[in-house]
Formats: structure tokens, sequence, C-alpha cells
């Protein structure tokens, strides 16, 4: 059976479609390299949704940085160099103002206790995110415009579009979330080998809370949440120890395995992207060239197949790199 990598992206604006599409798969092959598997021809495509809560993409051609359509981070080829972290008195009061911002979100006791104001946070930090959670369409002058079922039904028709292949998909951020709910609603009309979820805040706990219903909670067990069916072989999170969104890592103490004994197991993992030397270890790009993920990646390409045509595979892939490379 043939097999794809299928991307899903994260929260915010994006650039346009075919420029985020090929730094992914960029950085894919920048992982695959790092650990001496370079391929050129691995089957990728994005799920692409920023178009359905922002009226247009980030310009890679604009230079005013005030301009809402400045694109800041963009894909480069990790760098030895090192990082420079942003100091002075205004961005020790940011990092400290975003650490009891952190308290509020990643602590049960307070979401528990204080509803209104976690809400109040999202609103007014992660306007994205309130929009898929509330169901608020970004145009306000359409009733009918519901944000979740836009955003669903492109990840939901994205898969389909491969259901005759073997797919290993990769949710990064946000995308974690509306893909969680995708599978879940789609249990018998899709069917997917294997998930990577990356900078996954899956395990926020207003975020378990948002995402708890009748389709979701194990029966009898209203405290856990049911991996999908439709996930057949492996379900991998990756992150990052300093990435603020995926703090609540240990996604295996909040999900029940489901009939092929899969659930989510996490393994930290270095994200080196920067930005003019500062770094940011929740971007896509430093979790999709990891070494981590690639060797996930190399094994699902690998898998079926035997291992004399795997070694040749390899030893041609190498071959057409350099000559490529040079």
């Amino acid at each position: 059976m043939d097999k794809i990598i299928i991307g899903i992206h994260g929260l915010g604006n994006k650039p346009p479609k075919d420029l985020l599409e090929k730094w992914w798969q960029q950085s894919i092959a920048e992982g695959l390299k790092k650990i001496d598997h370079p391929r050129k021809n691995f089957n990728f495509e994005l799920v692409y949704w920023a178009d359905s809560l922002h009226p247009a993409p980030l310009n890679p051609d604009e230079t005013d940085k005030s301009d809402n359509l400045y694109l800041s981070e963009r894909y480069v080829p990790a760098t030895k160099r090192k990082m420079n972290k942003p100091g002075g008195i205004k961005n020790k009061f940011i990092n400290f103002f975003k650490r009891q911002r952190d308290k509020i979100l990643f602590n049960e006791t307070m979401h528990v206790k204080f509803p209104s104001f976690t809400d109040l946070i999202i609103k007014h930090f992660f306007k994205d995110l309130d929009i898929y959670l509330t169901q608020k369409c970004v145009e306000e002058n359409k009733s009918d415009c519901l944000a979740k079922d836009i955003i669903r039904d492109r990840i939901t028709n994205g898969l389909k579009k491969h259901k005759r292949k073997d797919i290993l998909l990769i949710t990064h951020s946000m995308g974690t979330i509306v893909t969680y709910e995708v599978l879940i609603q789609s249990e018998k009309e899709l069917e997917i080998d294997s998930l990577i979820t990356i900078g996954s805040p899956l395990g926020v706990p207003f975020i378990i809370d948002k995402l708890k219903n009748d389709l979701s909670v194990v029966p009898g067990d209203s405290d856990k949440l049911r991996t999908p069916e439709n996930i057949k072989t492996e379900w991998i999170n990756l992150a990052d120890t300093e990435d603020k969104v995926a703090q609540c890592n240990d996604l295996i103490e909040q999900f029940k395995s489901n009939s092929n004994e899969v659930r989510p197991t996490t393994h930290s993992v270095f994200n080196d992207y920067q930005s003019e030397g500062i770094e940011n270890p929740h971007k896509s790009f430093g979790y999709l060239r990891t070494s981590e993920l690639a060797q996930i990646i190399d094994d699902f390409l690998c898998r079926g197949k035997s291992k004399f045509i795997i070694w040749i595979s390899k030893k041609f892939d190498i071959i057409r790199y350099k000559l490529l490379s040079s």
C-alpha cells in the first residue's frame, strides 16, 4: 500500500499554503539527513486551515515589522550559533507576566475554581483558539459560519482524500486538538497508521475539559479520554521541556488505550528552532527536524518492506541526494 505523510499546522496566521508545505517538507528532509537516511521523494501533503480564520496569509515579502502580515519566523536550516535571549527590564517584565499567565492556564485547580478567568485569558491571548472553542466565525456577519465545522471539514476531507494509503499524521499545537476531535468523530470513516503530536496542548487541564463529550470520554471513567479507534499502530507525542504549550505533556495518564493497544507515549526532544538568534522551542520547523521524529518517519516509510529493498532504497536515496546537492 502507498504511504503518505500528512501534516496539520497549528495556531495563528501562516504564510501561503504552498510555502508552508514546502517548509514543512524541508524540515522533515533535514531531520532525515540528520540520521543519515536522506530522502528527496517521500510523499507529503499539508492540510492548510489558516485561511479559515485569516482573510490574508502572512506575506514573506513584507519588510515592515509592524505590519500585521509581516512574517517573523521563517524556515531556516539549523545552526550551531549561540542563541541570544532578549534582556532588559521590558523583557523581564514580559517574561514574568507570561509565567503568571502559564500558572493559570496549566493549573487544574485554578481552572476548576476560576473558569471564567481562564476563559478571559484564552479570549484575549489566543484568539484563534477562542474562535475554535466557542464556534464563533471570524466573519461576524455570517451567522451560519462556524469555525469548528469549517476547520474540521478541511481536515476530514484532507484525510479522506488519501484513505486508501497508509497515513502518518503529524499535527502541531492547536492542530492536535482539532485532529483529535476529527478522529474521534470519524472513527468509522477514517483510518490512519500513526499519529504524531508535536508541541501539543492536549495535556492542559482546560483543553481536556473542553474535549470531554459523549464520544470522547471513556465509558464509566469520565476522567479519561479515549484514544481514537482509527489509530492502528502508534500515537507518539513529542515535547520540548521548554515548550510552554506542551508543558503538561504526560498524555499517557489522560488517555485510555484503544482496542489496538494504542495510546499516547510522550518523548522529550530538543527543538532547536531560532529566528534572528532568538529561540522558539514551540516552532513546528524545529520539531519536524528532530532526530526522534526523523526516526519515526523512516520506520514508517520502511515498514512492510524487505530488508534488502530497504537497503537498496537507502543506498539509492543517499546517492541521489548527493548528486542533487552537488
